[in-house]
Parts: C-alpha cells; sequence; structure tokens
C-alpha cells in the first residue's frame, strides 16, 4: 500500500501547524532539546560501558532504546527507560555454519513451519555433555529439545535468577528512583550479521531516498538482536526469540528531521490521550514508531516542513486507520511480521478502526483534547509563550521529573568515564596503547554524537599516558641512553599536548607537580598562572554518590544544563576536574609530600577495608583548589618569595576554613601540617594531623607525618640545649 500525496492542504493547517511546532518548541520537543537528551544516552552509553569493551568488568554491554535513546519523550509522556542487555563474549549467534567460532558456544538461527515470522529459535551448535532429560542446564543456560529433536535455547534464562520478578513481555521491570519512571531491563543476544528474513528491507524499492544507502549500510553492520521473548500463540513459545532491529530503529529515528520528529511526539500524545486509556497495552508507542518509518519512508522530504505538521499527523492516523481496517501491521523490517497478530482483531479490532476514522473526522480539533502539557489551552489562546507553561503545575512537575532523570544520568555518565580510567585500567603501557589504539579505530566508525564523548575518552588516556611514560623514563633513567630518554620524553610531552585539556585543572596541576619535582620553575609558573587567567578554580560539590563517584562539580553543570545549553567541551572538562590524582604506578613523578598518601593503608586491618574501593587506598588523592595552593606554595618556596609564599599558604588556611564539602580534607589538612613543620610552625603542625587523624582514623598518612613531626622536635630540642 502507497500512501497517496497531498493535492490539496487545507488553508487553515498552514496556522494551526506553525502554532502547535512553536507549542512544542517551548514546552520542550524543539530540536536543541532532543539534541541534548540524545547526548545524555549516548554518553550514558559509552562511559557505562568502558569497561567492557577494554575487558575490565564481567558485566553486559549496556543500550538505551525506545523513546529515551532516540530523544522522542519529555514534559508530558514521560517514557520508560528500556536498557538492553547482551553479553557476546561466550557464545555468538550466526546465521551460516561457516561463521561459527570454536572457543564459543555458537547459536544458529533457525526458522521452521512452526515459528512465526519475526521470530526464531536459537539451536546451539557446540557438543554438550551426554544427558537424558528434556531439560538441563549447561554453563548457568536452560536448553531443550524442540519438536525437531535440535536443542535449543529457551528463553527463560533471564527469569531463572528471580521467579518474583515482574515481567513485561521481554523485559524485566523495574521502577527508577523517582518514583515515576520505570526502568524495562531487555535481555538479547547479539547477531552480527544481517538475518535472512529481513533481506526485502534492503531490495526495497525506495523512490523518496529515504533512507539513505549510508544508513542501509550501517544496518547492515549493525546486524539484530534475539530478544528473550516468543510469539504469545506459539505452542513453543518458550524456544522462541523475537528479532529486533533496535540499532538500526534507533538510528533512522534519531535521523528524523524536525517535523518528522514533531509529528511523532504528537502521534504519541494522540495514543495517550485517546487509545491508551481503551487499549491499555495492546496498542503501544512501537506501534507508532513503525507507523512514523513507514510513512517517512514513503512520502517526499519536501512535505516535512513546519506548515504541513497537521496534513502530516493526518496521513499518519490514515495509515494506522487502513492498517487497523485490515487487521494488519507490517513489521517495517519484516513485512510478513504482522504486529497486529492476536492482538488487535475482533472487537478490538472494531473499537480501533472506530476511534481512529473519529480521529481523522476531527482535523486539528483532535488536538483540543491533548492532556499533555495542557497542549488545548494553548492551542485555544493566542499565546505560546514560556510564562504560560511555568504557570501550569502538571507541566512544571513533568519537566521536573524529566530533568531530574537528566541530571543524575548526565552526572553518572561524566563520573563514571574518569572513575574507570583512574580506578580499572591497568597500569601497563603495552595495554594502555592498545587501548588508545582501540578508541582511535572507533573513532573512524563513531557517528558524530559519540566521537565527541570517544573523543575526550582518547584525551583522558593520553593524558594518562603521557604521565606513565614521564614515570617509567624516571625511574629507568639509569638504564637508558639519552637518545631514549628523547625518545620518550618527545613520546610523552605529545601525550601530554593532546590530553592537557582533557578537564580544566587535574592535567595541569599534574604539571606543575613535574615541575616541582625536576626544578622547573618556569613550567609550573607557566601552569598556575594559566588557571589563574581562566579563573579555574575547584568549586567545592555536594556528593553524587558516595559508594561509587567522588564529588562533583555539581552546582556548575546544575547551571549548565537548567538552561538548556549542552556545551558538552565545558561540561566534560568541569565534571572532571574535582581533584589530582597519583597512580601507584606514578610515585616516581610524585611530589614528595603526596607519596606518603600512597602508603596511607599500611599496617591497617583488612576489615576496615571498602570492597567497593580496593585501588583507592594506595593513591594519592587531594582537591584540586587545595592542590593549586600547595603547588603554590612550593614552588614560591624554591624561588625564594617569601611574600607569595605566605599568600598560598593563607589561602590554604582559608579553604579549609570555608570550603566544607570537599572529599579528602584528611588529607588536605596533612598538606597543610607539611607547610607548617616545613616553617617550623610544629604546633600548627600537630593540630593539623591531629585533626586529620579524627577524621580519618585508619587509612591516613598523618601516622608517618606525626613521626617526622616528633622527630623534628626532638632534633630542634638539643640544639636549643646544645647552644
Amino acid at each position: 500500500m502507497i500512501i497517496d500525496m497531498y493535492h490539496h492542504i487545507p488553508g487553515y493547517f498552514r496556522s494551526v501547524s506553525e502554532r502547535v511546532s512553536n507549542i512544542l518548541d517551548v514546552i520542550g520537543y524543539s530540536q536543541e532539546r532532543r539534541n541534548g537528551k540524545v547526548m545524555v544516552a549516548t554518553a550514558t552509553e559509552v562511559f557505562t560501558n568502558i569497561p567492557k569493551c577494554f575487558g575490565l568488568e564481567d558485566t553486559c554491554f549496556k543500550y538505551i532504546f525506545g523513546s529515551r535513546g532516540e530523544g522522542s519523550t519529555g514534559p508530558g509522556l514521560n517514557s520508560d527507560i528500556d536498557i538492553l542487555y547482551w553479553d557476546n563474549d561466550q557464545q555468538q549467534l550466526v546465521t551460516e555454519l561457516s561463521d561459527c567460532q570454536p572457543d564459543k558456544l555458537n547459536y544458529l538461527l533457525v526458522h521452521d513451519g512452526q515459528t512465526h515470522p519475526g521470530y526464531v529459535k536459537l539451536q546451539l551448535l557446540r557438543m554438550l555433555p551426554d544427558n537424558t532429560e528434556p531439560v538441563f542446564h549447561y554453563q548457568n543456560r536452560s536448553f531443550r529439545v524442540d519438536s525437531y529433536d535440535r536443542t535449543v535455547l529457551s528463553n527463560q534464562i533471564g527469569r531463572l535468577i528471580d521467579s518474583d520478578e515482574v515481567f513485561s513481555g521481554p523485559a524485566r521491570r523495574s521502577l527508577h528512583d523517582t518514583k515515576e519512571i520505570c526502568v524495562d531491563n531487555v535481555l538479547a543476544f547479539r547477531c552480527a550479521r544481517w538475518p535472512n528474513e529481513a533481506h526485502e528491507w534492503f531490495q526495497r524499492r525506495r523512490p523518496q531516498g529515504w533512507p539513505a544507502s549510508h544508513q542501509l549500510l550501517n544496518a547492515r553492520k549493525d546486524g539484530c538482536f534475539a530478544v528473550a521473548v516468543g510469539h504469545t500463540h506459539s505452542h513453543e513459545s518458550d524456544l522462541e526469540w523475537r528479532l529486533s532491529f533496535s540499532f538500526t530503529e534507533r538510528e533512522l529515528t534519531r535521523s528524523f528531521e524536525d517535523t518528522v520528529m514533531k509529528v511523532y511526539v504528537l502521534l504519541k500524545m494522540i495514543k495517550k490521550t485517546y487509545i491508551e486509556p481503551i487499549f491499555r497495552d495492546v496498542f503501544t508507542s512501537y506501534h507508532c514508531k513503525v507507523c512514523m518509518l513507514w510513512v517517512r519512508e514513503r512520502t517526499p522530504t519536501d512535505l516535512w516542513r513546519t506548515e504541513n505538521i497537521l496534513y502530516c499527523l493526518t496521513l499518519c492516523i490514515k495509515q494506522l486507520y487502513e492498517w487497523a481496517t485490515m487487521g494488519y501491521c507490517p513489521d517495517y523490517f519484516i513485512v510478513t511480521n504482522n504486529i497486529y497478530d492476536r492482538k488487535i482483531f475482533g472487537t478490538t479490532q472494531i473499537i480501533l478502526t472506530k476511534v481512529l476514522g473519529i480521529l481523522l473526522s476531527e482535523d486539528y480539533r483532535m488536538l483540543l483534547g491533548l492532556e499533555c502539557c495542557n497542549l488545548r489551552e494553548l492551542l485555544l489562546h493566542d499565546c505560546s509563550s514560556l510564562d504560560m507553561i511555568i504557570n501550569s503545575r502538571s507541566i512544571k512537575r513533568n519537566l521536573s521529573v524529566e530533568k531530574k532523570l537528566d541530571y543524575k544520568i548526565c552526572f553518572t555518565s561524566q563520573m563514571y568515564c574518569r572513575y574507570v580510567i583512574l580506578r580499572q585500567i591497568p597500569q601497563n603501557y603495552n595495554i594502555m596503547t592498545s587501548y588508545i589504539r582501540s578508541i582511535m579505530h572507533a573513532l573512524q566508525y563513531a557517528p558524530s554524537t559519540l566521537q565527541i564523548f570517544l573523543q575526550h575518552v582518547l584525551m583522558m588516556l593520553l593524558s594518562r599516558l603521557g604521565f606513565h611514560v614521564v614515570s617509567v623514563c624516571k625511574e629507568n633513567a639509569h638504564f637508558l641512553s639519552q637518545e631514549e630518554v628523547n625518545y620518550l620524553m618527545d613520546l610523552a610531552s605529545m601525550c601530554l599536548l593532546v590530553g592537557i585539556n582533557s578537564d580544566a585543572t587535574s592535567v595541569r596541576l599534574k604539571l606543575c607537580g613535574l615541575g616541582t619535582m625536576f626544578g622547573d620553575c618556569d613550567l609550573t609558573e607557566t601552569s598556575l598562572q594559566h588557571m589563574s587567567d581562566h579563573k579555574m578554580r575547584y568549586m567545592a560539590a555536594s556528593k553524587l554518590d558516595t559508594a561509587y563517584f567522588p564529588c562533583c562539580n555539581r552546582e556548575f553543570t546544575l547551571k549548565r544544563l537548567s538552561t538548556e545549553k549542552y556545551c558538552l567541551e565545558d561540561l566534560l572538562q568541569n565534571q572532571m576536574s574535582f581533584s589530582v590524582v597519583y597512580l601507584p604506578s606514578e610515585i616516581h613523578i610524585t611530589p614528595t609530600p603526596l607519596k606518603m598518601e600512597m602508603f596511607r593503608s599500611s599496617a591497617v586491618r583488612p576489615d576496615v577495608r571498602d570492597a567497593n574501593k580496593p585501588l583507592w587506598y594506595e593513591w594519592a588523592d587531594v582537591d584540586s583548589l587545595m592542590c593549586l595552593y600547595f603547588f603554590q606554595y612550593l614552588n614560591f618556596s624554591i624561588l625564594g618569595k617569601e611574600r607569595h609564599q605566605q599568600a598560598a599558604l593563607d589561602n590554604m588556611i582559608y579553604v579549609m576554613k570555608t570550603e566544607s564539602n570537599m572529599s579528602h580534607r584528611e588529607t588536605e589538612f596533612n598538606l597543610l601540617g607539611y607547610c607548617f613543620m616545613k616553617e617550623s610552625k610544629f604546633l600548627n603542625a600537630f593540630v593539623c594531623f591531629n585533626k586529620s587523624l579524627k577524621l580519618c582514623p585508619h587509612h591516613n598518612a598523618a601516622k608517618f607525618y606525626l613521626g617526622i613531626l616528633f622527630h623534628k622536635i626532638h632534633i630542634a630540642r638539643l640544639r636549643h640545649f646544645r647552644n
């Protein structure tokens, strides 16, 4: 069926369409807002999957699909979060026997006469131990013998963990901590090849040129998923897996023009207002997405203009009406798969056809009944200003839920990147370079929305590699020739030059530490002056999640996000600038006062350690602002600038008195005590070390400092008596 093209559009459609477009922009469905949501979802995926990409955690890949992943949700819709999990480390899905790998469990996608279109069985190809039972387990996975005597994987494996969980189709549903948004966790396996059933999608004639050729090429590379759910009315439904093209669906939906996305949003609002109260979960947002994909493919690009929003919406409803009349809704990728099958038939089909017919006859009047975001009032009144949106309680409530979720996702994703790189990446030169090559390779094929995040991760890795090379060079200086030293230092300089802007302060502060270590006062002065000129001050922040993440620059980020200005470079730089970390592998370039922090947990009982932080106890971690003033103090001390040195010490004292939310106060007290001890102010130093021990009695380098302090006091007393 080809949708008929427009011959005559009523004149009032234009004015109504433009007004609707302006209202959607104001209430949170603008192109800028949509791009921001896509960035948040992409950032979450990238940073969450870093450990898995590098083989650092025994976890699954996690991807955000559905409305949250494509940016089509917003105020009034509050769509669920759809997270798909897949892990093909030990197993893989194949469409041909030649693709099998001997070191993995290989599952062949098979389709027989009893499986419905769009569904497959996963036949195990690897030999298993002999077992006479029809149901047996191997490597925590459930297998059964189907009616064709094939050993196939049951789709009940996701339900073996907890039988009390709530399932909706293939999704394990849980309630997000906003208490208003559900999280649907879907178990799936990925097949690298496009399945044979869906090859018609590539061969389909597309006179309008959408999707484009590069989108078809990317779709072939993305392959598909096998989702753990069978056809409702199949007698072997527990053995069937549904084919899902979530990657391709998301990329196509993200490529929608602004007008197409607004029509899509309106279609979901109509579904929520008119259809959902009658049919509940029978008619879903996925039906709206399938409709949008079909209509967009069959209509020219120049039709999707702002003044045609109402007409395009009418086309979509007409398409749904025709499908309801026939009782057949073809899947976008597998035409023979009727997604209305056994769901919309009989009385349900008659009622749905009647509802859609009424909506078609109402024209623009169907928009006046939409409850989402008070669209009715905004259309009736010739006003679409922001003030009217703010005065609506329901809008304020929905916006607050949406922003809370975006803030948490954004904070978590940014912090997770730095946390993983610092905590879990092995400090090994060869492994680090292989990671960099992997990211460089990924940058060549990553979409534009993903490249900025990968570039930021690459800069962080390069800065870490640069400091690592300098540490190795200093450690082995007596073994290396001058040519090797020069080569390594040039390599470190190149890495640090690229990675210096990975955050606002941390890399530059570590360069200050290098200048202090090597007596290069010019390097230290240049780095300190750069931070002073650009006012890159550390801002104290409340903690996001003390169990997993350090403090983040929450106040700054909230201001950025609240203005809807997603300046990603500034966001990433300031998010990562809360502290300076020296790892044990960098001990040779760590300033002496901070080296003792790496041994803070020596002779401490294992039971006082937190299992979630196995490596933190060997780090030297100091808040950025305190580190800035401390390095100023050391540099001015080397230069003999007593007045500037005293000013830096006064700044350290002021920070300790005024900044109450620093996450490493015991370390800051130790540094302040070190400065007092260096100036022979032993009483002040003792007070600082004592306060540090009260804050952290176990894992604290103050124990070493106190020993040094008592030794200095003893030496001073001996000199006093001798004189």
